[in-house]
């Protein structure tokens, strides 16, 4: 009897040390956008879940099992787990009890991580972390008029960017930067080592300006913005983007 009740004791403890593994590894975070691997343009909208721990804003406090979320970027994890994560453009913290963060990132690659923490942004040990990496592309849009649209003339063309900086052409050639050009009813430029070339279908903004009004005549056209460095040599592969629309 004694054996079996030995047997029956160690038994138990193995289940109790089971069920307490099992708990620790049920507790996860991840990353549920955008996904790893992935080529974006523009801000970047960042989302998080948790499995086994609860979600809470930082001003309730410190309960076990329970927390808020840090985006770490292009960093690792802190060494020492015991201390709260820093605060800068590398640590955000989600103190607010959000899961979705939308990031500013510079065009190239990254490494975005995840940590779940309490609410003295104490991090948990082991942690409970995630990661991706993605590759944050420049782009440039129209905002208006929008595409299908059925304008007057003169037409208002407004553009914008992400990834790059628009300047006026005078400050020279400088990575990631330049300013916009409207390209009408025209194809792109076959050879982007060259200039842009300037005549009523290749409208140059070197002032640095976004917008600019147009006079079309009546009909279906093609506007396409091109940005291009400051000697008006387009990035390649090109940074473009077109609407078609109406004028009355």
């Amino acid at each position: 009897m004694k054996n079996l009740g030995s047997k029956l004791t160690s038994a138990t403890t193995i289940l109790y040390v089971l069920a307490s593994t099992a708990g620790c590894f049920s507790n996860s975070v991840s990353i549920s956008e955008p996904a790893d691997g992935a080529k974006i343009s523009g801000p970047v909208k960042t989302c998080l879940a948790t499995s086994g721990v609860t979600v809470e804003p930082a001003k309730r406090g410190v309960h076990d099992g329970k927390g808020h979320h840090h985006i770490l970027v292009d960093v690792d994890v802190p060494e020492d787990l015991s201390k709260p994560i820093g605060k800068d453009a590398n640590h955000v913290h989600m103190g607010d009890g959000s899961k979705c963060k939308t990031l500013n990132l510079a065009v190239g690659k990254h490494t975005i991580r995840a940590l779940f923490a309490k609410g003295n942004h104490v991090p948990y040990d082991p942690a409970l972390t995630a990661k991706i990496s993605i590759e944050v592309l420049a782009s440039t849009g129209i905002t208006s008029p929008p595409q299908g649209a059925m304008v007057t003339s003169p037409v208002k063309v407004c553009l914008e960017t992400s990834g790059v900086e628009v300047e006026p052409a005078k400050n020279g050639v400088n990575k990631g930067k330049g300013h916009h050009h409207i390209l009408v009813d025209t194809d792109l430029p076959r050879d982007l080592s060259k200039p842009i070339g300037k005549d009523a279908n290749h409208i140059h903004m070197g002032d640095g300006s976004t917008c600019k009004e147009i006079k079309l005549a009546s009909g279906k056209h093609t506007v396409r913005a091109l940005f291009a460095m400051g000697n008006h040599v387009p990035y390649d592969p090109a940074l473009t983007t077109e609407v078609t629309f109406n004028v009355k």
